[in-house]
């Protein structure tokens, strides 16, 4: 069925197209560059009058040849009629728009409120739109908040304070936050996550190390958590968790995820009767620091645990340059045969040399010690052999890159000092965005 334009949808593109005929007739000579960026001044200019003409003709309750009809109170039931018209005014992707539409108030309950606002979903004291807070959400937890002024105006020609973009972004961290916790509180209480889940595909792997942050305070540890599937040799679909946190409160956010991406459900029964279930297995990933392992060992059941390869050489590289001296023909001679070994035949020639290995020097003989009982310790998870030939990650290089483009990217700015409260929002948010790259905001 054909429809008549709207006069003033069509009123107010016809004024954009005088304005740019008469710059194209007297720019004749214009360079692409000029053209280009006529047009999108002239388009933003416009944008929101045919956005305010678009949604005048969608909502009813502003349309003028209407009488304002009465409306029922939804607090206390009763019929009250139109008391004013009010403006309001909006920011939104297509500019600033002002809209002049009906208010009541009731007078039995004192409430306020407006047809159109309703309508249209905007809140009471809400300044922008949602599309435009996407972009100031999004924009402040890719960079900071003066940044994303700037590429704010340079993008879009609308300029806000680097307020404005800290208090949206930290309000949807904070909310997001939030819903983390309802999540974590229902995994503690039930052993299921009631988020949708995303299966991890293939192996389910979990990574997780810690990165320093300054806060108000001084230096503190961000704990990290990377979950995602190993498919031929490659670790894929990947998702995060971040938080300045102690292991005992790290380990159920981090087990909340691994839920969501399916790891806690059933694949067999070891006693059906009572409902004792098998849950998927999970390769566990990490630098060799025991609240990694006590992590696992409190929140995954059947498991296996990794000591990352790079970081247990650095250990041998440790020892090398202690007792050998550092970065000295001797010491590679020593540490580098013994890191090929350590990758084809497992801990065992390592143990070996260590054994026989020895320091007069204080310092030397200090760190020989550590690092027997450091690869004593985590023996079993060096079968490095075994893990190749089954098609396990040995490397824990996904939190290692997380820790740079998820965190340090963003949080270890110059100048920068968190407090507790924003830190966590802005972890959460870049979390949240980068387990779902398909989300606007």
């Amino acid at each position: 069925m054909t429809q008549t334009p709207s006069a003033s949808i069509v009123a107010a593109l016809m004024s954009l197209a005088r304005d740019l005929t008469v710059f194209a007739q007297d720019h004749t000579t214009a360079s692409l560059a000029e053209l280009e960026q006529a047009v999108l001044e002239q388009v933003r200019a416009q944008l929101p009058k045919v956005l305010e003409a678009t949604i005048s003709v969608a909502t009813p309750s502003l349309q003028g040849e209407q009488r304002p009809r009465r409306q029922t109170c939804l607090t206390c039931g009763q019929s009250r009629r139109c008391r004013s018209w009010r403006k309001r005014q909006v920011q939104t992707v297509c500019g600033r728009i002002s809209l002049t539409r009906t208010w009541y108030v009731c007078t039995s309950c004192g409430r306020g409120w407006s047809p159109t606002d309703e309508a249209l979903g905007i809140a009471a004291q809400q300044r922008v739109s949602a599309g435009f807070e996407a972009y100031l959400v999004r924009l402040g937890a890719v960079t900071s908040f003066r940044d994303a002024v700037t590429v704010l105006e340079l993008l879009s020609g609308w300029h806000v304070s680097p307020e404005t973009v800290r208090q949206h972004t930290e309000t949807a961290g904070r909310l997001s936050e939030l819903q983390q916790q309802e999540a974590i509180g229902q995994v503690e209480r039930t052993g299921e996550s009631f988020q949708p889940d995303e299966p991890a595909p293939g192996h389910l792997v979990v990574e997780t190390d810690g990165v320093m942050v300054r806060f108000r305070d001084g230096w503190h540890e961000v704990k990290l958590g990377v979950v995602g599937g190993q498919v031929a040799g490659q670790l894929s679909a990947l998702s995060f968790v971040a938080a300045r946190e102690p292991p005992d409160r790290f380990g159920p956010r981090l087990l909340t995820e691994a839920a969501r991406r399916d790891a806690l459900t059933p694949i067999g029964w070891v006693n059906p009767v009572a409902e004792i279930a098998t849950m998927r297995h999970v390769t566990v990933l990490g630098d060799g620091a025991a609240w990694i392992w006590n992590l696992a060992d409190e929140h995954f059941g059947t498991r296996t645990e990794i000591v990352d390869y790079y970081h247990a050489c650095e250990h041998l590289w440790k020892v090398a340059n202690s007792v050998f001296g550092a970065a000295t023909p001797a010491a590679s001679a020593w540490a580098r045969p013994l890191s090929d070994a350590l990758l084809t035949a497992g801990v065992a020639p390592v143990r070996t040399a260590l054994t026989r290995l020895s320091s007069s020097d204080p310092t030397g003989a200090e760190v020989l010690r550590q690092e027997r009982e450091y690869f004593r310790k985590n023996a079993a998870r060096m079968d490095y052999p075994t893990f190749r030939a089954l098609g396990l990650p040995i490397g824990s290089g996904a939190v290692e890159s997380a820790a740079k483009y998820l965190v340090q990217a963003r949080m270890k700015r110059p100048g920068s000092r968190w407090s507790d409260a924003g830190a966590q929002a802005i972890l959460t948010l870049r979390s949240h965005f980068l387990s779902h790259p398909s989300l606007v905001a």
